[in-house]
């Protein structure tokens, strides 16, 4: 019995291989965008003695061997990736086809609305027009303008540059397309365009916010803590106030405060109020009572969102 196992064994080896080799393959991938690579899994028969690869529009663009590397395709187009396997009974060939788009161009500007308006269908449309200054102030305007080629992609922008964060543009864009916004502080945005095989091209702006030129950071010289809702507690203020609309001016505690020591002590030097709440201030209480009516020494150090660090210190006159 094992004699005829052996013997079977090696008949079915030989019947194998005497017989022509079968060439086959799988790409990792046959969409691609320009400058993609691609890895190969070689699956031909076992009976292959010779490997031949040829990689049009590629890098490498031949290879001699079962298992090629990376081929990278760097322009687009149609190509052909072609395997021909070979023994001495015979050769086979596989071929796959691996389409490479073109990756797109996208551009963005900051723009005005201040050219010649153009009329379509009895209506004025606005030109945006590019303006080199990209420097504002806190909450102005800027008016963001991104256009990709070819046509027909879709555009996406990003505030901040966060790309969890999307807003969607034009889809399919036949022109550009444009976003308005209102920056706090120094901001970068950017813009994705993608094609309809799903390549695309990213492009930024950053906006510099004439942010230390324009917050001012104050404290009151006196205050009333009566309870009658009118300069009740004292605190540090800025003309950015709270909600952002800037109707409050230095009524209400300020955004542009990041971090804050606040202490405050009585003429004989005792601690009466300390704070690291930039939204926090005092009440004219110390352990829960009101202090007398006097004159207090505030020490104040502070920094802004915008990295600035500075120091107050003064009086403050505590009215009943």
């Amino acid at each position: 019995m094992k004699h005829f196992l052996l013997i079977l064994s090696v008949l079915l080896n030989v019947s194998i291989w005497s017989q022509t080799p079968t060439a086959n393959f799988i790409v990792s991938d046959n969409l691609l965008c320009s400058g993609d690579c691609i890895t190969i899994t070689n699956n031909s028969s076992s009976n292959t003695l010779a490997y031949s690869w040829t990689f049009t529009g590629a890098l490498p663009s031949t290879y001699l061997g079962q298992n090629p590397g990376l081929i990278c395709f760097n322009t687009a187009g149609t190509f052909t990736v072609s395997l021909t396997v070979t023994n001495t009974f015979g050769s086979n060939t596989a071929t796959q086809t691996i389409t490479v788009g073109e990756i797109p161009s996208v551009s963005i500007t900051l723009s005005d609305t201040t050219g010649a308006p153009t009329t379509a269908g009895g209506v004025n449309n606005f030109r945006y027009v590019v303006i080199s200054d990209t420097t504002i102030f806190p909450y102005q305007e800027a008016y963001l303008y991104a256009e990709g080629t070819p046509s027909g992609g879709t555009l996406t922008w990003y505030e901040s540059c966060v790309f969890a964060d999307s807003i969607s543009g034009c889809s399919p864009c036949a022109g550009g397309d444009s976003l308005t916004v209102t920056p706090f502080y120094n901001s970068c945005y950017c813009v994705t365009y993608t094609t309809a095989n799903g390549c695309s091209s990213t492009d930024s702006i950053c906006i510099v916010v004439r942010f230390r030129d324009y917050v001012k950071v104050v404290l009151p010289n006196s205050f009333s803590p009566n309870e009658d809702g009118e300069n009740d507690i004292f605190r540090i203020l800025t003309n950015i106030d709270e909600d952002e609309t800037f109707v409050n001016g230095f009524t209400k505690e300020g955004g542009a405060i990041a971090e804050i020591d606040m202490r405050i002590y009585d003429r004989y030097g005792k601690m009466v109020f300390r704070t690291t709440n930039p939204h926090e201030g005092w009440d004219g209480t110390f352990k829960g009572k009101k202090v007398n009516p006097a004159t207090y020494t505030y020490y104040v150090s502070y920094r802004r969102i915008d990295g600035r660090s500075d120091e107050m210190k003064g009086n403050v006159t505590l009215i009943r």
